[in-house]
């Protein structure tokens, strides 16, 4: 089933490994914090926020990661580069973990890249992201303080309804490595429940043809469901809250966008079983798995 065609591209971030063949590097967990909605946020406009709160939610995740193995990278999403700057510095103070800079306007996120590399946090900067629409601006930015890592994200209407996004990122990679991005991450995009099943099968077709390390918002699949609380029950709710997001990581996901970090609990023990259970093929292959894998954690 995983016996790729061309060989794994595996990144080091920040300390966390991604990419690479299912069951050996864990997959990693992404949590969004500051995104619209976020109880912690009291005015996006000027990123004031309930530190303290935030910090809470963090420290669970992390407590998460520790407990399954499975690492934790925030995706910090900001409506300006001023919200940006104050959220950057909450995560300098308070975490070593790697970033997804999700900023929402190209003025605002090339600024929010400056802000970065001007406050040493540059290594830790994952662009979230580059898309067939992401203009000169972020690319120039990007090659001029020198980021490394991008989300190339496959969005295109006339892409919606096909797994086969293979022009799409073959526009976005000469691009990406123009501009100095070394470590190329994929986004196959989910908006609802179709088109996460689209995106599975994308992730295993670009890991086999590229071998980028693919990943997916799964969460985006819940988020569109409206009627699911009101028909179901919050267990069932819960479980299909895990199933979704384990579902890429069955088809060789190197990493996910679960949604709010503060659901952190409920979805990484289904993706650390997940990653346990396909360390034996590992194994099987006489490679051996670091003893910070799940496969030890969840025992």
């Amino acid at each position: 089933m995983f016996d790729f065609s061309v060989k794994q591209k595996t990144y080091e971030i920040s300390g966390v490994k991604i990419g690479g063949d299912p069951g050996l590097a864990p997959t990693v967990m992404v949590g969004s914090m500051f995104h619209n909605g976020h109880t912690v946020v009291k005015d996006p406009a000027e990123g004031v926020f309930d530190r303290a709160e935030a910090e809470s939610q963090l420290r669970k995740a992390e407590e998460m990661s520790d407990s399954t193995g499975l690492p934790t990278i925030v995706d910090l999403v900001a409506e300006n580069a001023v919200a940006a700057g104050k959220y950057l510095d909450f995560m300098a103070d308070t975490t070593e973990m790697p970033i997804f800079l999700d900023v929402v306007s190209e003025d605002a996120m090339a600024t929010s890249i400056q802000y970065a590399h001007d406050h040493g946090m540059l290594e830790r900067i994952i662009v979230n992201s580059l898309n067939p629409h992401t203009g000169e601006q972020v690319y120039e930015k990007i090659k001029e303080v020198g980021c490394k890592s991008a989300v190339l994200l496959l969005h295109s209407t006339k892409y919606m309804l096909s797994s086969n996004k293979d022009d799409l990122l073959n526009e976005l990679i000469p691009k990406a490595s123009g501009a100095g991005i070394e470590n190329i991450l994929v986004d196959t995009v989910v908006l609802d429940i179709p088109t996460l099943g689209l995106a599975t099968k994308a992730i295993h077709h670009i890991k086999d043809a590229y071998g980028y390390p693919c990943g997916c918002g799964a969460h985006n699949a819940i988020s569109s469901w409206k009627r699911l609380r009101e028909k179901y029950s919050n267990s069932a709710v819960i479980t299909v809250i895990g199933v979704t997001n384990a579902l890429p990581v069955a088809v060789g996901a190197d990493f996910v966008f679960y949604g709010p970090i503060k659901n952190a609990d409920a979805i990484y023990p289904s993706v650390a079983m997940i990653d346990a259970a396909y360390s034996q093929q590992v194994m099987e292959k006489r490679i051996r798995i670091e003893r910070d894998h799940p496969r030890y954690r969840i025992g």
